[in-house]
């Protein structure tokens, strides 16, 4: 009890300057024990999958490698090696074109299976990096435009272009842009300069659109009745499975494990990857972005300057681990698969070291925040995992 009063009364008379410096020293030390207690290097996140022979493999972590051990033969002569990364490009990306496009979407009115093909795309992102760059010009001289949710180009021709021949919208938005706004719907289905000449809905975290349909189905039949002028398609049930699986392939996680939604940028990517030759996608940062400029306070939509900044929204959606978009984990993705689909990233370039496809994992902040959560300390005292989770102790070992 006397020492306890003596180190109060120390910490009393200690001058701020000090008190910070014993505070940061603390919390070091905190952070190295808690690293070496806590993280679980032998751990994997990666989950069980079956090769096309059958023979359940597990991929261990940071390698694109599974091996099974279960026919009893020696580690040397008889294990049998799987080239993850081949079977996942041979059963997901080799998969494409006409014949995936046809079994994948569909439209709204009549169910009618739907072929949309483009040479070159562009995809315009609603990246407050686009602003000042002057490539509307360079974006409207691609064959098709691809737009996302209600990212609008009037006011904003010079730098976003002004043509829009897909704009992709998730479900969860249709009710938020077209419901009570004539205005929203004069720009986007009606008026000639302004309009888009297709509209894919995806379903965000839904699977099951033809069972239980969500109540913007509704809404989006009522829309796309009112405007024949418009054709309006959707994600097949069927691509939203395949979505899940692909996002499950390139993390270890399902979509349900991660708790993510994936974004409306990550359905755009693969519908263009379906139906374009070759991609150009204006205004999207590359993985490490923010860490090398962490001054830069771009907003997060070019529309919407007063809203977060995009490097600040990406950061807290990053290192939760109980809801919303991981951004980053999207954009590292994405960057595996630009060589293999001839997508190219403009406005910024994306530096060459974010393009390799590689033989190791995507290993972004979520996953390895994901990683240390699912150690076995955590396991047996689940409190702690809510508290690793809110306290943000570990945020330097991500980052």
């Amino acid at each position: 009890m006397y020492v306890w009063n003596v180190l109060i009364f120390d910490l009393r008379n200690m001058k701020t300057p000090h008190r910070f410096l014993l505070f940061a020293l603390c919390y070091s030390v905190a952070c190295l024990v808690c690293m070496t207690l806590f993280f679980d290097g032998e751990g994997s996140t990666q989950v069980k999958v079956r090769s096309k022979s059958g023979t359940t493999v597990r991929p261990s972590r940071g390698s694109d490698r599974g091996s099974d051990s279960n026919n009893g033969m020696s580690a040397k002569a008889g294990r049998l090696h799987v080239n993850w990364r081949q079977e996942r490009t041979k059963d997901l990306f080799l998969r494409k074109g006409p014949d995936l496009a046809l079994e994948d979407y569909q439209t709204l009115i009549g169910n009618k299976s739907v072929k949309f093909q483009c040479n070159q795309c562009a995809i315009v992102t609603s990246s407050g990096q686009l602003l000042g760059t002057g490539a509307g010009r360079q974006i409207d001289s691609n064959d098709c435009v691809i737009r996302m949710n209600n990212a609008p180009t009037k006011g904003f021709e010079s730098d976003v272009g002004s043509r829009t021949t897909v704009r992709v919208i998730g479900h969860v938005n249709l009710r938020r842009i077209f419901a009570n706004h004539p205005e929203a719907q004069e720009e986007f289905l009606v008026n000639a300069s302004t309009r888009t000449d297709k509209i894919f809905m995806h379903w965000s975290f839904l699977t099951d659109i033809d069972r239980d349909p969500p109540q913007e189905y509704a809404l989006a039949l009522q829309l796309a009745k009112a405007y024949r002028n418009v054709s309006f398609n959707m994600f097949t049930p069927q691509k939203m499975v395949y979505a899940e699986k692909l996002f499950q392939h390139e993390t270890g996680l399902s979509r349900s494990q991660a708790k993510t939604w994936l974004s409306t940028g990550w359905y755009t990517i693969l519908l263009a990857i379906d139906s374009c030759k070759q991609i150009n996608v204006f205004g999207m940062i590359y993985e490490d972005y923010c860490t090398e400029y962490p001054n830069k306070k771009i907003p997060y939509h070019y529309y919407n300057p007063s809203f977060k900044t995009e490097c600040q929204y990406y950061h807290v959606s990053e290192v939760r681990l109980t809801s919303g978009h991981l951004f980053i984990t999207e954009k590292a993705i994405f960057g595996r698969w630009a060589n293999i689909h001839n997508i190219h990233f403009h406005y910024p370039r994306w530096p060459a070291r974010s393009l390799r496809l590689g033989s190791q994992g995507v290993l972004t902040p979520f996953i390895q925040r994901y990683q240390i959560s699912q150690n076995r300390f955590f396991s047996k005292l689940p409190y702690w995992k809510l508290i690793f989770h809110f306290s943000g102790l570990f945020y330097p070992l991500v980052h």
